[in-house]
């Protein structure tokens, strides 16, 4: 299958956003001027607003483009993990280790207050979307598999949302201490509460 190649226009939006990404990870979305990311892409402000309405329309493409990158790596690596205890473990660490890297989209998920609280309400309200989808496939593999007890669609859709608040305040704790190595025995606790219960 012969490389996709980019038009003109698609080059310069991906030169844009690899050079906001760059300025937003330094100085955060309220420092970053639509005249820093011009003269970072070596372009003309003229030539900016062509291509991007504003600010906080590059900041949606960086955090999409990011976005799709964690969620594509995170489904790669849940797909080679054998069991649903296996693939929720997975799902978390592997996150984790991506979001460490990407300051900007980290900010996001985490809340940065920002210029636009709305623009970055909105952002991680997607984010959340994605994870809790593949958080309830793995659910309903558990499900399909024996490994997990029948349940309704909605108390699949009450379990993603509560596994998904659980591993998310391991993930701050874990990202504030800069210790990922001990985010793996936290979850195993953790999963086997939501896994097996505390019961005898």
């Amino acid at each position: 299958m012969p490389p996709i190649t980019q038009t003109k226009d698609e080059q310069i939006r991906a030169e844009v956003v690899t050079a906001a990404r760059g300025l937003f990870q330094r100085f955060g979305l309220f420092k970053t001027t639509m005249e820093d990311i011009a003269k970072a892409t070596g372009k003309g402000k003229s030539t900016l607003y062509y291509y991007y309405a504003s600010k906080d329309e590059i900041f949606d493409a960086v955090i999409k483009e990011d976005m799709e990158e964690v969620m594509s790596q995170v489904q790669i690596a849940v797909n080679k993990a054998g069991t649903a205890e296996e693939k929720l473990k997975t799902f978390s660490l592997t996150k984790l280790k991506i979001l460490a890297q990407k300051a900007t989209l980290n900010s996001v998920v985490f809340g940065e207050i920002s210029e636009n609280p709305q623009l970055i309400k909105k952002l991680k309200k997607d984010y959340e979307a994605q994870e809790l989808e593949l958080l309830k496939n793995i659910l309903a593999f558990g499900v399909a598999e024996g490994e997990f007890k029948k349940v309704s669609d909605d108390d699949l859709d009450s379990m993603s949302y509560i596994m998904l608040s659980a591993s998310r305040g391991i993930e701050l704790a874990t990202l504030e201490d800069c210790r990922i190595k001990k985010m793996g025995d936290r979850l195993d606790f953790i999963l086997h509460l939501l896994c097996h219960g505390i019961k005898n």
